[in-house]
């Protein structure tokens, strides 16, 4: 096995991901006059291509298939939203901006249900995705969650329901998701922070989409903003945490 970066693989899951989103997309929308359904069926299509590569990928691939997947949920998106089905017509940009981003965390895990399926057991030295401890991932993304979760309910029980301070919590939380993973895990693991903090971005948007603004739109230009700022921020709470762990 190989732990270089494959170029093929990379190819081949641009134009299967994007085959299985767009048309399982097409065919859930035929049937279905509500977004719910056809968007379940893309996040499915995500998923199998993730699968679908992983198992049959010669090497161990895990990072091709979501590297894949930003560039094919992109174009995806261009390509469904240009058919003006009747179950997706009144998704916004950043609805679409939001489904991509569930959608390169889906492939990430479909590959990994791969290569468990292809191999039983992925090792580490086997793969060419760069040394990361999920462990602690998982452990920022949650308390990340917690953390935004609860301040927003401190603050609307504190100072009632504002959106626009929302943003507050919102950069605390992932600050202590990066200050956590840094400080708590061994070794130096600021990308984990990185990562911890995109998981809890998406995950906090579709919470606010699904729940606080689900009838107007979200803004694609704060969506953008968020990641951009959320992931530098969790990276700074990562830094600090590291900082402070090698002060003790």
């Amino acid at each position: 096995m190989t732990t270089k970066f494959s170029i093929s693989t990379l190819l081949l899951s641009i134009i299967v991901g994007f085959v299985f989103v767009v048309g399982l997309s097409l065919i859930s929308s035929i049937f279905f006059a509500t977004a719910l359904f056809p968007i379940y069926a893309m996040l499915s299509g995500f998923i199998i291509t993730g699968i679908f590569i992983g198992y049959f990928s010669k090497d161990v691939t895990i990072v091709e298939p979501g590297v894949g997947a930003i560039v094919a949920s992109a174009a995806s998106a261009l390509v469904i939203s240009s058919f003006g089905l009747r179950g997706l017509s009144a998704l916004w940009v950043s609805d679409w901006i939001i489904i991509c981003m569930n959608g390169i965390i889906l492939t990430f895990i479909g590959a990994w249900v791969g290569e468990m399926f292809q191999f039983g057991k992925v090792k580490q030295e086997e793969t060419t995705t760069p040394t990361v401890d999920w462990n602690w991932i998982i452990v920022g993304t949650i308390v990340g969650v917690l953390f935004s979760l609860l301040l927003v309910s401190i603050l609307v029980l504190v100072f009632g329901y504002h959106e626009s301070r929302y943003i507050i919590p919102f950069f605390i939380s992932l600050l202590i998701t990066g200050y956590v993973v840094g400080y708590k895990s061994p070794g130096v693991t600021i990308k984990e922070a990185g990562i911890a903090g995109f998981l809890t971005i998406t995950f906090d948007l579709n919470v606010v989409r699904l729940t606080l603004v689900s009838e107007t739109e979200l803004g694609a230009g704060f969506i953008l903003i968020a990641l951009v700022l959320g992931f530098i921020t969790a990276l700074i709470g990562g830094f600090i945490g590291e900082k402070v762990q090698a002060a003790k």
